[in-house]
């Protein structure tokens, strides 16, 4: 009854899934829409559930292939799984980078990054006390070391194309150094490669044509609201992009996966500002006001990690500073940027 149940959930998502992929495709590439409210609520309300789901297509159809070639659990972890959680994150800034909005670009990331720390690690914080896992210290000033050689790659307001290749190389380094913590998975040959490659197509199609609407409806939107790009990229859009990491560190909160919880926002960060920033820049580079108040907040929000996951054990007090200061950036976002 289960196994039915769950193939008729994933049937009423398709549904819902490829015709609204098909309607958002025609209006960005073929049907030439004005710049209205409505569209750009439309780009941004749809293109961010076809990304979620493409995503969530392109993790569940990876993971299959993978353990259908015999690919360890935690490989799959460190890679598939990181690489689908912030392949939102990755197609809306390098789309955005390739089409000239730098603002999105960077924002983007930068609000990915203060919206998994501030945001979803606090709401997580407010459901239970968690208990980092032993690695969580070590990783997360991994994260803020990164997050500073951003800042003094950017040191003269740009990031180009060799500052890219250095974050993306940073990362690798990061990945490399966790293979010592693998621990080997059962390989398992009886998954149909078929219908997970059908689903991985679908995948990409969707985050493709979803970032696309993303970067569109943002741009409409700022232009409409009269606030700086930046200002929606960092909010609006981060928050959509973000909601991959919301709902696994919400649902492993609550299953008392505390290890995941946490490490999900630190991994996705990594990726976002190693693996995501770099490729936009290498695209085209980036020029990034290393004085804003976007980037203050991200520095910042990097730091209380390792501060915060040093006491242990950590609660609602600590989960509340947490969304007070989520709600903070948003208002410096629109009042002061």
């Amino acid at each position: 009854m289960m196994k039915r149940s769950g193939r008729k959930r994933l049937k009423l998502t398709e549904l819902i899934y490829i015709p609204l992929l098909a309607v958002v495709a025609c209006l960005v590439y073929v049907i030439e829409t004005p710049s209205s409210a409505l569209f750009a609520a439309f780009f941004l309300v749809g293109g961010s559930f076809i990304l979620i789901k493409g995503s969530d297509l392109f993790v569940e159809s990876a993971v299959s292939i993978s353990a259908s070639l015999g690919v360890s659990e935690h490989t799959i972890g460190l890679t598939v799984v990181a690489f689908g959680t912030s392949l939102p994150e990755l197609a809306v800034s390098v789309l955005a980078s390739y089409q000239h909005h730098p603002e999105t670009a960077w924002g983007n990331v930068v609000g990915s990054n203060v919206t998994n720390i501030a945001l979803v690690l606090g709401i997580a914080m407010i459901i239970t006390a968690l208990k980092p896992s032993r690695f969580a210290v070590r990783d997360s000033l991994s994260m803020l070391v990164v997050s500073g050689i951003v800042l003094l790659l950017a040191y003269d307001g740009m990031l180009r194309w060799y500052d890219g290749v250095v974050l993306v190389v940073l990362y690798a380094v990061f990945i490399r150094m966790l293979r010592g913590r693998e621990t080997k998975g059962e390989s398992d040959g009886t998954v149909p490669l078929g219908p997970a490659l059908v689903l991985l197509s679908l995948g990409i199609v969707g985050v493709a044509v979803g970032a696309d609407a993303v970067v569109r409806g943002a741009v409409d939107t700022s232009r409409l609201l009269g606030v700086k790009e930046v200002a929606v990229a960092a909010s609006i859009v981060a928050l959509g992009t973000s909601l991959p990491e919301l709902t696994a560190s919400v649902m492993a909160t609550i299953k008392k996966h505390h290890g995941i919880a946490v490490g999900n926002v630190i991994g996705s960060n990594l990726m976002n500002i190693g693996f995501v920033l770099g490729i936009a820049a290498m695209v085209r580079g980036i020029p990034i006001p290393v004085a804003s108040p976007a980037i203050l907040f991200f520095i910042g929000s990097a730091l209380m990690v390792p501060l915060v996951l040093k006491k242990g054990w950590i609660g609602r007090k600590t989960g509340m500073t947490f969304l007070a200061l989520y709600a903070l950036f948003v208002v410096v976002l629109y009042w002061l940027q």
